[in-house]
């Protein structure tokens, strides 16, 4: 990846890190389902026992699926480019995330 550029991973929401296990936190379990993670989601910052610090979240493969499904939809009507059906490197990144075609 490019230094500078968001991959598709790093575009999807992630739950609050403060309410988590330490096995979703240090990335050993996914971070929705908690069941054995398998995708990085890209690094995050957010207060943990009242520090701001740095975590790897990662996913399964059905939740990272999933949530790409869910950011895809939001984006295709939200984006300026999608809109007026320019080609868009975020649509098609989170579609291939999702496991779908991009259109």
């Amino acid at each position: 990846m490019n230094p500078g550029f968001v991959g598709a991973a790093e575009m999807l929401a992630v739950p609050r890190a403060a309410g988590l296990a330490s096995e979703r936190i240090d990335g050993k379990r996914c971070v929705w389902c908690a069941g054995p993670a398998s995708m990085d989601l890209g690094p995050r910052l957010s207060v943990i026992d009242g520090v701001l610090q740095r975590w790897e979240p990662r996913g399964c493969r059905s939740c990272v699926r999933r949530e790409a499904g869910r950011v895809y939809d939001i984006h295709v009507t939200t984006c300026a480019r999608c809109s007026h059906r320019d080609y868009c490197p975020d649509r098609e990144a989170l579609a291939r995330l999702a496991g779908e075609r991009a259109q």
